[in-house]
C-alpha cells in the first residue's frame, strides 16, 4: 500500500515516548539449590536473546512456582529442577501447567544435578516436556543456545496461537454482523466487533457514510461511533475539526483502498449501484496497530463489505417496494402498512380514495412525462389537506389518503383543492378527479387489501354511474357482504362438483428451450361455463378456510399429471401453490407427505411455491416446515419475489431453493432501466445465497434475451405457452421435447 510520508510530518500522535518499556523475555527458574539458582540468574540477566533482555523470576519450590504462575500467565520459559521437595515435585508442576493452567506453549526445560539420569521418552511425551539438560552441561554459551532455540519456538507457537484466536474472533464477529439488517445497527455492531478483534482500549472507532461528492460538509454523516467519537453520531464528520483526519479520509477515497497510518486505520468500502456511496470505518488506537491486527482488520473487512452490500441492496429493493417507481411517492404496499396501525382504527380516521379522470387519455395525448408531472402535482395539492396522516399512489391513476378524526375532508374542500388550474410543463391544466371517503371503525375487518378493494369497488361504481365528484360511503355494506356469501357458497359447491381444475404452464430453460417443469394454476369453471378469475376465488378460499381443500384438489391433479407425463416418457416436476396459512398447521408436512405416498409420487417430483409477503409474516415457523420438506428432496420457490417488504431481511433464514422474479419487474425489461436494475439485484441475491432463480411473465423475445444477458436462464410466460389443461400440456411437452 502506498503511504504518503507527509502524514507523519505534523502528527505528534505517531511519536512513541523514549521512556516506553522495551519488550523482555520472562523466565521462571524453579530451583531449591540457592547457589545454582543465583549463578543461573546472573547468567540469564546478562543475555540478550533475539534482541530482548531477560527478566528472571525465581522460586525455590513447586508450591512457590504455582503461586507465581497464577499471577504471571505471560511467562515464556521455565527452567525446572526435577527433584525438589519431593522426587516427583517437578513432574507434578509440569502436569499442573499443561492440564490445570491449560498452557501448551510455555517452554519447559527440565534440569538435573545427576548426570546421566534422564527421564525416559514416554515421560517426556506424557508430560509434554520440551527439553532436558544436566546442570553440569550448561555453560554460559550452551545456556544461550538452549534459551535461543526454545524462545524462538515459543515465539512461533505464540504467533500461531494469536493468529488462530484472531481468526476465531473474526469468525464470531462476522456471524454477529450478518444478523443485522439495517444500516445503523449494522454499523454499530461492526464497531463493537472491531473493538473485540483488536482491543481498542483508548481512542475510538466510527463508521461514516458519504456520497460521491468529496464535500465533507454536505455529503458525510457519522453512522455510529465508540469511545471519544460517540458524541458525533448523526452529524457531519467536519464537526470533529481534525484537519489531519479529514485529509486522510479524502485521500482514502481518492486512493480507493484501506489506509493504515500511525494510530489511524481507515477501512474503505465503495458501491456504485444503485447509487454511488462510500462507507469508511475509522479506527483510532492507543498505539500503532501490529501487522497481525492489520491483517485481521483486512480479513474482517471482506465480511464488512458484504454486509454493506447486502444492506444497500435491501434498502434499494425496499425503496422500490415502498415507492412509486416513476415519482418516488409512497405506493400501495406502504399505504397498506399504515393501515395496519391500530391508532387509525381506534381514532376512527377517514380514508379517501381519489381517481384522476381520463388519465390514460391524458398520457396518450400529452405523453408519459406530462402524466408523471400530473401525478406529482396531485400529490402536492393533496398534501395540503388539513390533518393528513398518510398519502400514497395505490394504482396507476389513483391516490389514497388518511386523515385524523379531527379533520374531515368535505366535498367542497376537495373541489377547492383539486378544482383549480395548475401549470404542468408550461401548460395550464385543470385536474378533474373523483373521490370516495369512508370512516375507519374498530368493528370493521382490518385487512388492508380487502379494505382498499372495497373502496376501489365504490370508486369504480362512482366513476361509472355518478356525476358527483365526491361521495361518502359505508364500509359496512350489506349488499357487498351478501354477494360475498353467494360467491363463497358457489365455490364450496364447485369444490364438491370438481369444477376446480389444474392448468399447467411450462417452465423452460430459455437458452436451450428445454422443458424443465410445469406450474399448476387453479382455474374455476362454473357449471354454466362462467370462468371465475383466481384473484376472486382464492381470497375467498383463504378467508373461509376452504384453501386446504383447494390446494389438496390441485395437488391430487398434479400427481395425476405427473403419472400421465411419465407414461408419455416425460419426467419433469410440477409445482403447486400453497397458502402460508396451511404451512402454519402443525400437521401440514405429514399431510402432504402422506398424500404423495398414497399417490406413489416422490417429493422430488413436485415443487412447492409460496408467496413472498405471506411467508414473511411467520417466517420462523414456516421455515421449520419447509426445511423438513427440502431435506426430503422437494424444491421450494418464493413466488413474486421482490414485491414484498421484508424478504431481504430474512432471505438467509427463510428455507427456499428458488426465487421467482415477479412479472411486474419482467414486463418492462428493455424499456425501463429501473426494471433491469431490480432483476439484476434479485439475480445477485439468488447467486449470493446459492438459490436458483426463474422469471415469471416472459412474453417477448426482448424480455427473454435481457433475462439471459442478466444471468437468469429459466423462465415461464406467454412467450412459451399459456396455462393449459393437463391433456394439452402433455401434448405440448411431447411437441417441444
Amino acid at each position: 500500500m502506498n503511504r504518503d510520508n507527509s502524514f507523519f510530518e505534523f502528527d505528534a500522535e505517531n511519536t512513541i515516548s523514549s521512556t516506553s518499556k522495551k519488550p523482555r523475555w520472562l523466565v521462571l527458574s524453579v530451583e531449591d539449590n540457592d547457589t545454582f539458582q543465583q549463578s543461573l540468574v546472573n547468567a540469564l540477566s546478562r543475555m540478550i536473546v533475539q534482541g530482548h533482555t531477560m527478566e528472571v523470576l525465581t522460586a525455590s519450590s513447586a508450591k512457590e512456582a504455582r503461586l507465581i504462575l497464577e499471577k504471571r500467565p505471560d511467562i515464556n520459559l521455565i527452567l525446572l529442577d526435577v527433584v525438589m521437595e519431593s522426587d516427583d515435585a517437578g513432574l507434578r508442576l509440569v502436569d499442573y501447567i499443561r492440564s490445570t493452567l491449560n498452557n501448551p506453549i510455555i517452554r519447559i526445560i527440565l534440569l538435573t544435578g545427576q548426570p546421566g539420569v534422564a527421564p525416559n521418552r514416554d515421560v517426556m511425551e506424557q508430560y509434554d516436556i520440551d527439553d532436558y539438560w544436566s546442570k553440569t552441561d550448561l555453560g554460559e554459551e550452551h545456556l544461550f543456545n538452549v534459551m535461543n532455540g526454545n524462545l524462538k519456538t515459543w515465539r512461533r507457537m505464540n504467533e500461531l496461537k494469536s493468529a488462530r484466536q484472531g481468526l476465531e474472533r473474526v469468525v464470531t464477529a462476522s456471524q454477529a454482523i450478518s444478523r443485522q439488517n439495517d444500516l445503523p445497527h449494522f454499523s454499530q455492531t461492526v464497531l463493537e466487533e472491531i473493538d473485540r478483534i483488536i482491543g481498542i482500549t483508548d481512542g475510538g472507532i466510527m463508521s461514516l457514510k458519504m456520497t460521491e461528492s468529496l464535500d465533507l460538509e454536505k455529503g458525510s454523516a457519522v453512522l455510529a461511533a465508540t469511545g471519544q467519537y460517540q458524541p458525533y453520531v448523526g452529524q457531519s464528520i467536519t464537526i470533529l475539526e481534525n484537519e489531519i483526519l479529514l485529509k486522510r479520509i479524502k485521500k482514502t477515497i481518492q486512493q480507493k483502498q484501506h489506509m493504515f497510518v500511525g494510530r489511524y486505520s481507515l477501512l474503505y468500502f465503495s458501491f456504485k449501484q444503485p447509487n454511488p456511496v462510500y462507507y469508511l470505518i475509522v479506527v483510532k488506537s492507543a498505539t500503532a496497530l501490529t501487522e497481525s491486527d492489520i491483517h485481521l482488520l483486512k480479513v474482517f473487512g471482506e465480511n464488512i463489505y458484504n454486509g454493506f452490500a447486502n444492506i444497500a441492496l435491501t434498502e434499494y429493493l425496499n425503496e422500490l417496494a415502498f415507492k412509486h417507481w416513476q415519482t418516488g411517492i409512497y405506493n400501495r404496499n406502504w399505504f397498506c402498512q399504515q393501515l395496519v396501525a391500530d391508532e387509525y382504527w381506534v381514532e376512527q380516521a377517514q380514508i379517501v380514495l381519489i381517481s384522476i379522470d381520463r388519465f390514460s387519455d391524458i398520457t396518450v395525448t400529452f405523453g408519459e412525462k406530462f402524466a408523471i408531472q400530473l401525478l406529482k402535482t396531485v400529490h402536492d395539492e393533496l398534501s395540503q389537506v388539513e390533518g393528513i396522516q398518510a398519502i400514497a399512489i395505490i394504482s396507476r391513476d389513483a391516490f389514497a389518503i388518511l386523515l385524523d378524526k379531527s379533520h374531515v375532508l368535505s366535498a367542497s374542500r376537495f373541489d377547492e383543492i383539486l378544482g383549480k388550474k395548475n401549470q404542468i410543463q408550461r401548460r395550464e391544466h385543470k385536474i378533474i378527479a373523483k373521490a370516495v371517503s369512508a370512516q375507519l371503525d374498530p368493528s370493521l375487518n382490518r385487512s388492508p387489501e380487502r379494505l382498499l378493494g372495497q373502496m376501489e369497488s365504490h370508486l369504480y361504481r362512482l366513476r361509472a354511474v355518478s356525476s358527483s365528484h365526491f361521495h361518502h360511503v359505508s364500509l359496512d355494506n350489506e349488499a357487498m357482504f351478501s354477494k360475498h356469501l353467494e360467491m363463497l357458497n358457489d365455490f364450496n359447491i364447485g369444490l364438491t362438483k370438481n369444477e376446480i381444475h389444474a392448468y399447467l404452464q411450462p417452465k423452460v430453460d430459455m437458452v436451450s428451450g428445454r422443458l424443465i417443469g410445469f406450474e399448476a394454476l387453479a382455474r374455476w369453471f362454473k357449471s354454466d361455463g362462467e370462468m371465475i378469475p383466481p384473484d376472486i376465488f382464492i381470497p375467498i378460499a383463504e378467508a373461509s378456510g376452504l384453501v386446504e381443500q383447494l390446494d389438496k384438489a390441485i395437488l391430487l391433479q398434479c400427481c395425476a399429471a405427473i403419472k400421465q407425463l411419465q407414461a408419455a416418457g416425460i419426467s419433469v416436476p410440477i409445482s403447486f401453490n400453497v397458502s402460508c396459512h396451511e404451512l402454519l398447521l402443525s400437521d401440514f408436512s405429514s399431510t402432504i407427505l402422506s398424500l404423495l405416498e398414497a399417490e406413489a409420487i416422490s417429493p422430488h417430483q413436485v415443487d412447492m411455491e409460496i408467496t413472498e409477503t405471506l411467508a414473511m409474516i411467520d417466517y420462523e415457523q414456516v421455515s421449520a416446515t419447509l426445511r423438513k420438506l427440502i431435506a426430503l428432496g422437494m424444491d421450494v420457490s418464493i413466488d413474486d419475489f421482490g414485491t414484498g417488504f421484508s424478504s431481504l431481511s430474512h432471505v438467509t433464514e427463510l428455507a427456499a431453493t428458488t426465487l421467482k422474479i415477479d412479472k411486474s419487474f419482467v414486463q418492462y425489461l428493455g424499456e425501463r432501466e429501473s426494471s433491469e436494475h431490480v432483476v439484476d439485484m434479485i439475480i445477485r441475491v439468488a447467486t449470493r445465497f446459492g438459490l436458483k432463480v426463474i422469471a415469471e411473465g416472459v412474453e417477448t423475445t426482448l424480455q427473454r434475451d435481457k433475462l439471459i444477458e442478466l444471468g437468469c436462464t429459466l423462465g415461464q410466460g406467454y412467450f412459451y405457452a399459456r396455462p393449459m389443461p393437463i391433456d394439452e400440456a402433455v401434448g405440448w411437452a411431447l411437441k417441444h421435447q
